[in-house]
């Protein structure tokens, strides 16, 4: 009986090991052709995953809530199988709420910018469009906002299509819409084709908008594609812009995606850094910006190769940074794990998958590096994610309890999320390009009262007064027929107000007012 015991024993101490060994990675929708876009650390430690069933216009796309182990909690179909959505960004706010950015397209039209949030259960609370007739515009990347807010990226959104390519929209947690700005650099700037498809919040409160633009300076003959970056403040206005082809750096290629140190010193972004001196090629880099956006330096992590580039930076702990990259010629560049200090030394490197695209990162509490990405093989697409070490080596996996979806009262079920009932935002003061479009506020700045005028009054429905932190301060309820409305302000404090309009047709415009006494 004893010899019968300590067999047991050691069989079970085997079974331990082995599982404390075992590789954590996981896939995900493997009897489709998935494709993965973004995701999130849950309020729980869960992660929360993105993507699209097949990388090209999809019918649906999913959203799947894990534990620490990557194992399925429950999972949400998005979309109505008929019309596209083309998820991007994902991110959680201190109440659990789920924002979800993207485009929708609906079919035999033109995609439009999509902005969701679901409760902490997975159901849908309210989302908003933002259509621009005649045109295709896109919704990339979000961040949520310290007041649990949400910002996200806007990108060809005017009319011509041309004149807006990159605006920033914020929403309060309610879904009150507070502000869109667009920003569009003076015609002496020798720029076009700017895109930004990431923003992070900034330690005042502000936005950082990554991404890059095609410039050339006056003494340059053509132009060239360089890291991008816009910093606004917390009501959208910028506050300054770095086009990294500005001499003396001349730095060409694409950022992808920056983030802040750990002090809140400096910027660092991933980027792929193009050369045009022998040798000739691309390096996965990392450039480092101050707090007012100048450049400190341009770190290449490796030679110049063919191809090349770094796409995702995260801050593991103070001194040690996890990346993303590939590097190699067109036959032979490996989409590579990464680990390198502040100055782009590479620490540690390793290959997740022989065949692959660029992976996305995320940082858990105990200082592990997640990587999500998907597979390519002969017209196949599958969805991976990997957790690593330090040494990116694949962590262990966790047995202790925890207890997930605390803040839903009941068992998440596995359903669909339905994209009908989205508001629509259209005809903003910030684009306004058309007469009919107008919404005029006036005297601004005002002290005792102001007066808006417009031919969306007509339709009748709700004006509101609202400020900063998206409290709704003054409503009033407009009739059918108005085409001007005077509201008092003599009891509010100076400062910055936004005045919304949601006509009984669903259509909402808005204006900044500034009071002042």
């Amino acid at each position: 009986m004893k010899k019968s015991l300590i067999i047991l024993l050691y069989l079970i101490s085997l079974i331990q090991i082995s599982n404390a060994q075992e590789r954590w990675v996981n896939t995900y929708k493997d009897d489709l052709d998935a494709w993965r876009e973004g995701f999130a650390i849950s309020y729980d430690n869960g992660y929360l995953l993105s993507g699209r069933h097949q990388p090209n216009w999809p019918r649906y796309s999913y959203l799947i809530k894990t534990d620490v182990n990557g194992e399925v909690l429950w999972e949400k179909t998005l979309g109505d199988g008929i019309n596209g959505i083309l998820p991007w960004g994902i991110g959680v706010n201190d109440e659990g709420s789920i924002y979800f950015s993207g485009s929708y397209g609906v079919v035999g039209a033109y995609s439009n910018p999509l902005i969701m949030k679901l409760n902490a259960c997975g159901e849908k609370e309210w989302c908003w469009l933002f259509p621009t007739e005649g045109y295709h515009d896109y919704g990339y990347g979000l961040t949520v906002t310290p007041d649990g807010g949400v910002a996200f990226i806007i990108s060809l959104s005017g009319n011509p299509v041309y004149d807006d390519r990159i605006c920033l929209a914020r929403f309060a947690r309610d879904g009150t819409f507070l502000w869109k700005n667009c920003y569009n650099l003076p015609d002496t700037v020798a720029m076009d084709n700017e895109i930004a498809l990431e923003v992070i919040t900034t330690p005042d409160s502000g936005f950082l908008l990554t991404g890059f633009a095609r410039y050339s300076n006056p003494e340059d003959s053509v132009g060239y594609f360089c890291p991008y970056y816009i910093k606004t403040d917390f009501n959208g206005e910028m506050e300054w812009y770095n086009v990294a082809g500005f001499h003396p750096y001349n730095i060409s290629g694409s950022a992808y995606y920056t983030t802040l140190d750990p002090d809140s010193n400096f910027y660092y972004s991933a980027i792929r850094h193009n050369h045009w001196n022998p040798p000739a090629g691309s390096s996965p880099a990392l450039l480092k910006l101050n707090m007012q956006g100048q450049i400190v330096d341009v770190y290449d992590i490796v030679a110049p190769h063919e191809e090349a580039k770094m796409q995702d930076v995260k801050f593991i702990n103070d001194t040690m940074i996890a990346a993303s990259a590939f590097w190699g010629t067109t036959n032979t560049s490996q989409v590579k794990a990464v680990t390198l200090d502040t100055i782009g030394n590479i620490i540690e490197q390793t290959i997740l998958l022989e065949e692959s695209e660029m992976p996305s990162i995320l940082i858990t509490d105990d200082e592990k590096a997640l990587y999500y990405l998907e597979y390519i093989g002969d017209e196949e697409f599958d969805v991976y994610l990997f957790k690593l070490n330090q040494n990116l080596e694949s962590d262990s996996l966790y047995t202790q309890w925890i207890e997930y979806d605390s803040l839903c009262p009941y068992q998440i079920t596995n359903d669909t999320i339905p994209i009908e009932g989205c508001g629509v935002i259209v005809g903003t003061s910030e684009i306004s390009k058309s007469a009919n479009e107008k919404f005029e506020v006036f005297p601004n700045p005002a002290s005792k009262s102001f007066v808006v005028k417009s031919a969306y009054l007509e339709n009748g429905g709700i004006l509101q007064l609202i400020n900063m932190q998206g409290q709704s301060l003054i409503q009033e309820n407009v009739p059918s027929g108005t085409t001007n409305f005077e509201v008092g302000v003599s009891g509010l404090t100076k400062g910055i107000y936004l005045v919304r309009f949601k006509s009984d047709k669903g259509k909402v415009v808005s204006a900044k007012l500034v009071v002042e006494r």
